[in-house]
């Protein structure tokens, strides 16, 4: 067991973890090191620490909600009607959200926020497997020992599917592309909803309202009900012009549909963004600014380039995330600056284990709220150290830096201390 600071990291027995990427495989469609990889190590997480990290959740969602942050001008195309909102929604609560946090030397450190749901079903699945073969006392969801599987497949279900027979459909763009797609079938397997897994350029409008053609299906289009939206707000705007490009959008987050409700409206992911991280006053928080507010220190020297990172405020994936900055990169961006956060690096804990690999830890809580009620899943990527020419350290922890055995997409369990 390699433990430090309320951490612990240890290999899952072969066995199990034979069984997880079978599972993985059979019901989600996932394969295991194509594009993602399945760690065979799990994260041990204790409760208080666990705990601290809920409240800094709360925190930023209390914060959110007495509108104490700079107002924000929300772009073209993503003005809801409101009629189209969920009630979660249409205050200031979002239906989901990730909250990542990287295991330093001085501990729990915010990376980012979103509100996007990411893995949230796959994630409980992947914990609870876990959970069932091991010996001890501990539990999968961070927001109270008591919550059950069953909570949170109705929570998720009511959020999704709501009472609709039919018409409910998950979308994002280029749907077989997208790595992380094997969620969308998660969601689809064990939610007691029917749901269908659809590609947005197959909506499209008609008599003020959404359709689709059902997958693999000759019958005629079905009115959408509840729209699920898996599109990243980066690749909208960025890879697909929303929402001018009408050649590759056939319908639209602003307008209203008869009978329609959004599920995760892009407008959250505005508002519940790394804009907010320059005015979250927290122990967890590293030092941030509004990038066009400290331009000039960087240009002086009294900032230094090599301590921060530069993330763009609507970016995901790695979209517009700016690691190695410099001044050029700040003359190119001179018209763009006020899209920009500067983040202090953080300076990740590294375990070392017993395959003799050095790792890294980022935890993921996913927030799922309908109405006062909310459920949380936890998940942790696991990474590792490479060297600069200079000889530092270059922490890696996306998923496409860590595609191979001992990292990757790791099950989290939460422990009694």
């Amino acid at each position: 067991m390699n433990k430090q600071g309320g951490i612990f990291l240890e290999k899952i027995p072969d066995k199990v973890y034979q069984h997880m990427v079978d599972l993985f495989a059979k019901e989600y469609g996932f394969k295991n090191g194509e594009r993602m990889r399945l760690a065979n190590y799990y994260v041990g997480i204790s409760r208080t620490l666990s705990n601290h990290f809920v409240q800094f959740i709360d925190k930023v969602k209390q914060e959110i909600a007495q509108q104490s942050h700079p107002d924000l001008a929300i772009p073209d195309g993503f003005h809801p009607h409101t009629d189209t909102l969920l009630p979660t929604e249409s205050s200031t609560d979002v239906s989901f959200a990730s909250y990542d946090m990287a295991v330093t030397e001085t501990g729990l450190q915010n990376i980012e926020f979103q509100a996007v749901a990411t893995y949230p079903i796959s994630a409980a699945r992947l914990n609870k497997c876990l959970l069932d073969s091991l010996n001890t006392d501990a539990y999968i969801f961070a927001d109270n020992p008591a919550t059950t599987w069953d909570d949170f497949i109705h929570l998720y279900s009511t959020i999704i599917a709501g009472d609709s027979p039919d018409g409910v459909i998950i979308t994002d763009r280029l749907l077989d592309q997208q790595k992380t797609n094997f969620e969308f079938y998660a969601t689809q397997k064990e939610l007691n909803s029917s749901i269908d897994i659809v590609d947005m350029k197959y909506l499209f409008e008609k008599e003020q309202a959404l359709f689709y053609k059902p997958p693999g299906n000759t019958q005629k289009p079905m009115k959408v009900k509840r729209l699920y939206n898996r599109i990243l707000l980066a690749e909208a705007l960025f890879d697909d012009h929303y929402p001018e490009d009408s050649d590759t959008w056939n319908f639209r987050f602003d307008k209203y549909y008869e009978n329609l409700k959004f599920v995760n409206h892009p407008v959250k992911s505005f508002e519940v963004s790394k804009r907010l991280s320059p005015y979250i006053k927290h122990p967890f928080n590293p030092t941030c600014f509004e990038l066009s507010e400290v331009a000039q220190g960087f240009r002086n020297g009294t900032l230094t380039y090599d301590d921060y990172v530069w993330k763009h405020k609507w970016g995901a994936a790695g979209h517009r995330l700016i690691l190695s900055p410099n001044a050029r990169i700040l003359d190119e961006l001179a018209s763009d600056l006020k899209d920009y956060i500067a983040q202090k690096k953080v300076v990740f804990k590294i375990f070392k284990t017993d395959d003799g690999q050095d790792k890294i830890i980022e935890l993921r809580f996913m927030t799922a709220t309908l109405l006062q009620k909310t459920i949380i899943v936890p998940m942790a990527r696991i990474g590792h150290v490479s060297q600069s020419a200079a000889g530092t350290n270059l922490f890696k922890i996306h998923f496409g830096d860590n595609n191979k055995e001992g990292y990757g997409f790791s099950p989290v369990v939460i422990l009694n201390d």
